[in-house]
């Protein structure tokens, strides 16, 4: 029986140092018995940058290290590249992480060990661990922590940032990403919406840990409450997929706004900042609810954090 293939891909978004970091951990990576593994980096810098990062690493690159340039500017379009990739080199898995994570040594041998305990046709979806910066208050970090799933949970969604997929999602499914959402965010979260609205469990494991690298930029209210916003646009048309009605999603982003504007201002005359703060993220959040109910959207990831 020949050896199963995994393609493991990285869209590489301007950001050469935090890439260099990614390949220099998958250098280190344990590789799981019997399979072949190939990285493919597909840059979506029409500027190239990522080309002399993977020059600089495939002389000494312990697997084949492949570069793709994708000029066409927009992470849907960069994913669907790795995609086409994968399914022109006959993978069996393609793992998707981002260009700004390292992974730990036992990453790859966690992540594909659990997809073949679950036979090997379910999407599997890793731990990521957000790094802030040295000094970041307990509060600005605490909004970069995300959601710990325990292995063996059932998500209606995942994102791409840790993430095994069986190819026969991709090639006999025929998902895609929207690239209509280039710089929007969220198409990862509406794909993986459609994944298991066609029938496909995604499954956590816990144990497969990558780790975010946070840039300094993203430590501020402004930012985060950016973020809280798209997050919110998305939220809405994950719900219109999945047939919520237009006026239940406005009138719950609407109540929902009404509810944590009185919460905010209580407790900031109640001098309890934090939960004041958190309240007006929510504020954010419902207010992307509800504009994306009317197809608001923010193109969030336009300019690149580097």
């Amino acid at each position: 029986m020949p050896a199963k293939l995994i393609d493991i891909c990285i869209c590489s978004c301007q950001r050469p140092a935090p890439l260099d970091a990614a390949l220099a951990s998958l250098a280190h990576m344990q590789i799981p018995a019997g399979v072949q593994v190939v990285v493919t980096v597909v840059d979506n810098d029409p500027a190239g940058s990522a080309a002399q990062v993977v020059d600089g690493r495939a002389r000494e690159f312990p697997l084949p290290l492949h570069y793709v340039s994708e000029p066409r500017r927009g992470i849907p379009v960069a994913r669907n590249r790795g995609v086409a990739e994968a399914l022109g080199r006959g993978a069996d898995f393609l793992v998707f992480i981002d260009d700004d994570e390292w992974v730990e040594p036992d990453w790859l041998v966690k992540l594909y060990g659990y997809a073949v305990e679950l036979g090997g046709d379910k999407v599997v979806s890793g731990h990521v661990i957000a790094d802030v910066p040295v000094g970041t208050p307990a509060l600005m970090a605490e909004f970069f922590q995300r959601k710990t799933c325990v292995t063996g949970e059932r998500q209606e969604y995942c994102a791409t940032n840790n993430v095994l997929i069986p190819i026969a999602v991709v090639r006999d499914l025929g998902l895609r990403f929207d690239e209509a959402r280039l710089f929007a965010g969220g198409e990862d979260t509406l794909f993986f919406t459609e994944v298991t609205a066609r029938g496909v469990e995604i499954v956590s494991c816990a144990e497969a840990v990558v780790h975010e690298t946070i840039p300094p930029s993203r430590v501020s209210t402004r930012w985060q409450a950016r973020r809280k916003y798209a997050a919110g646009t998305t939220q809405a048309a994950q719900k219109i997929a999945c047939g919520r009605s237009r006026l239940r999603i406005f009138a719950s982003g609407a109540a929902q706004i009404l509810i944590s504007s009185f919460k905010s201002c209580l407790f900031l005359l109640l001098g309890r900042r934090d939960e004041s703060y958190r309240s007006w993220l929510k504020i954010c959040r419902s207010a992307g609810m509800a504009a994306g109910v009317f197809g608001a959207r923010v193109d969030f990831y336009k300019v690149v954090d580097r």
